[in-house]
């Protein structure tokens, strides 16, 4: 996994202090990560997805999470807007969530192929725009969307994608809730801080 620790130290009080990024290229986001055994699965259906479509994207296993909010890319990360973020994610409240994909299909805008599917959207949709409430209390835009669709991305490829039902649809039950730095054009993402979904 290129998942890492973000450069991000805790004070005796617990509160974080951000370490100098040094990328270009920067953007922050909260989201979702599935378990080990779910990532096995969905490599075996990305691979399977591949040989079907003859698609020749690059699998996103290291990286697979469900994007809960967006809060924004920039060339270096601004401290006020990790602070804005670290309230945000602490504000939020939700008890886990069941999330269930049953199909794949094509964000054409996009050239994504992704897993999608109902199951749990209610209660990620309820987190989603509980962290944009959160977000626009803190002083920055809320990036609540009116047409959210909770989704894991595969690949990306310029070929079309017929919706594909699964025979078998990936479901888990997400626990924590994660802000998460990831460093555009290089598949990695960091971890900048977590918390427990306890309701």
């Amino acid at each position: 996994m290129n998942q890492t620790s973000f450069p991000f130290a805790r004070d005796h009080k617990g509160r974080g202090r951000r370490n100098k990024i040094n990328d270009s290229g920067n953007r922050l986001f909260f989201g979702l990560r599935p378990p080990a055994d779910v990532e096995r699965q969905v490599a075996t259906i990305g691979d399977g997805c591949k040989n079907v479509f003859s698609l020749s994207g690059r699998l996103r296993l290291t990286t697979l999470h469900v994007t809960i909010l967006r809060v924004a890319d920039y060339p270096d990360l601004p401290e006020h807007v990790i602070f804005a973020a670290l309230q945000a994610g602490a504000a939020a409240e939700s008890p886990p969530i069941s999330i269930s994909f049953d199909r794949i299909m094509r964000f054409p805008q996009a050239q994504a192929v992704v897993l999608c599917g109902e199951g749990g959207r209610k209660s990620l949709t309820k987190l989603h725009v509980q962290l944009g409430v959160a977000m626009h209390n803190a002083g920055l835009p809320h990036n609540i969307s009116g047409t959210f669709k909770p989704h894991m991305t595969l690949l990306y490829d310029r070929k079309a994608v017929p919706e594909t039902m699964l025979d078998c649809p990936v479901s888990w039950t997400a626990h924590e809730l994660l802000l998460i730095h990831s460093a555009l054009g290089k598949t990695e993402h960091h971890i900048i801080d977590r918390w427990p979904l306890l309701g």
